[in-house]
This record gives C-alpha cells, sequence and structure tokens, in this order.
C-alpha cells in the first residue's frame, strides 16, 4: 500500500470541508466567504459585538453585530483585493473621497457622548 497517496486524498478532502467560522458566517449573513476571509471577519466581528454591546450597555447578539459590521464597516476590496477594484480616472477620483468621508465618520463617532 502506497501511503502518501492516502495522505494526498485526505488532504484533499479536508480542503474543501468548511471551517466554523465560514458556517457561522453563510448561517448569520447568508453568503460564502473563502477561508481566509472569513477567519479574518470572524475576528472584527467578534470585536464589533463587544464594542457595541459596551456602548449600548447590553447584549445585541452576534447576528446583529455581524450584519452591522458588514453593512457599516467591511471594505473587502481593501483586505482581499478584488477585481472590480476602481481605475483610471473614476479610481483616482473616488479613492481620496471615499477615505475622506471613512475617516469623517470614524472621527464623529469617537465623540458620542458616554
Amino acid at each position: 500500500m502506497i501511503f502518501y497517496q492516502l495522505d494526498y486524498v485526505v488532504d484533499e478532502v479536508l480542503k474543501n470541508i468548511p471551517t466554523q467560522e465560514q458556517v457561522f458566517l453563510k448561517k448569520y449573513l447568508n453568503k460564502n466567504f473563502p477561508r481566509t476571509e472569513a477567519k479574518y471577519l470572524w475576528d472584527r466581528i467578534v470585536d464589533h459585538k463587544w464594542y457595541v454591546s459596551e456602548r449600548l450597555k447590553r447584549d445585541i447578539g452576534f447576528r446583529v453585530a455581524a450584519v452591522d459590521y458588514i453593512e457599516n464597516f467591511y471594505e473587502p476590496n481593501s483586505v482581499f483585493g478584488s477585481k472590480n477594484k476602481p481605475s483610471g480616472v473614476f479610481g483616482k477620483i473616488f479613492r481620496p473621497i471615499s477615505t475622506t468621508l471613512r475617516s469623517y465618520f470614524i472621527s464623529k463617532s469617537k465623540i458620542l457622548p458616554q
């Protein structure tokens, strides 16, 4: 019996099994994410859940935190790269505006009353 062939088959099968992060994100957001992106998102959503729960002085739940983070903060193009990045004249105009708006809203969120 040749063992390395069996190892190859096992590795290929395990590679296609979704991780816990992928399963939960599919359940809560109804969207599939690659392994690395799911791990990145999971860590950020857990932090976001804690932060928002502390600010509101109540538990908001993971589903609310996940939806809020994806809709308001997550920019997949900036982290994992995408073929849909704006390029040319539109990209030169849009990138500075989006970063300026983002920094404006982040600065406003830091001065909210406690």
